[in-house]
């Protein structure tokens, strides 16, 4: 068994119920006595309703109630943040793990956000929708706008805290999902978890590069037992003959009773747009009730 490491975790925060879940989320997953949280929010500074008080009203007479309301948000901010430490603080993490950081805003949001998740941090852990579920709807969220700018560490998305701590690992033979597999059994609680890796694929590529396969399929087990899994916590299913492998593994957390989704995605390629569309939204968009890690 591997000797467990400290673990610092980036936590990006918006004040919305989705935030409060990843806080609840990261609370029952990873180990209190390890784990090190920085909560991040990242702030606009000039409040949109500013910009259209300005198209629409002539502002310079309104310049006191400007301030005021740019400084009851900066209240609502700081109330929130603490809001979240105190969930923290209750969920059994000791004071000196915890850190808030209100970030100005510099370049973007997602931009700031992947600058920040470089300096050393272990995950990013985020809610799967922000302070308007209906606009994320219809328009790219901030999570699958970071897709592909997170490398190197799990992004972690959290539509709604799970109801089962039951993981199910997405599991297609290649490097990125072994190396998913890794990031997971290295940092969550073992207690009460079962793992399935899950590999469903067409018919037509069930048998390619099967030697392949079988030899990340033993690595990931490997790195499962080492943590300190045992062999009754994991187990593996082949699902022939899909169509939809992407519809598959929902519907097999779904109705299986699997709280969390892991899947793996290969360095930018000429498909990176076509995954975007066809897996990456999909996996976002429909995976509501679950948590979902992503490692490239």
């Amino acid at each position: 068994m591997i000797e467990p490491r400290k673990i610092k975790l980036l936590l990006a925060y918006d004040n919305s119920h989705f935030a409060v879940d990843s806080l609840e989320y990261v609370g029952e997953t990873f180990p209190k006595d390890r784990t090190e949280v920085v909560i991040f929010y990242v702030e606009t500074k000039i409040p949109r309703s500013f910009w259209h008080m300005r198209k629409n009203l002539d502002y310079c007479f309104r310049t006191s109630e400007i301030r005021a309301s740019m400084a009851q948000r900066k209240k609502n901010i700081n109330m929130g943040m603490e809001k979240a430490k105190n969930l923290l603080l209750d969920l059994g993490f000791p004071a000196n793990a915890i850190q808030t950081r209100v970030h100005i805003k510099k370049q973007g949001i997602a931009r700031d956000i992947v600058e920040e998740s470089q300096l050393g941090y272990d995950a990013l852990v985020m809610g799967r929708k922000g302070q308007s579920a209906v606009k994320d709807f219809f328009v790219n969220s901030l999570p699958v706008r970071l897709l592909g700018k997170i490398r190197n560490i799990p992004l972690i998305v959290v539509g709604k805290k799970p109801a089962h701590k039951n993981i199910l690992i997405a599991f297609d033979g290649t490097r990125a999902i072994t190396k998913a597999v890794k990031s997971l059994s290295s940092m969550i609680n073992i207690q009460d978890c079962k793992l399935l890796l899950c590999y469903s694929q067409h018919r037509s590529r069930l048998l390619s590069n099967q030697k392949k396969s079988s030899e990340m399929f033993d690595l990931s087990v490997a790195y499962l037992l080492e943590a300190g899994f045992s062999e009754d916590q994991v187990s593996f299913e082949i699902v022939e003959g899909e169509k939809n492998p992407t519809l598959c593994i929902l519907n097999k957390a779904r109705y299986g009773g699997y709280g969390t989704i892991v899947i793996g995605r290969r360095g930018l390629s000429t498909l990176k747009r076509l995954f975007l569309m066809r897996v990456g939204n999909r996996i976002f968009r429909h995976a509501e009730n679950h948590v979902v890690w992503v490692v490239q």
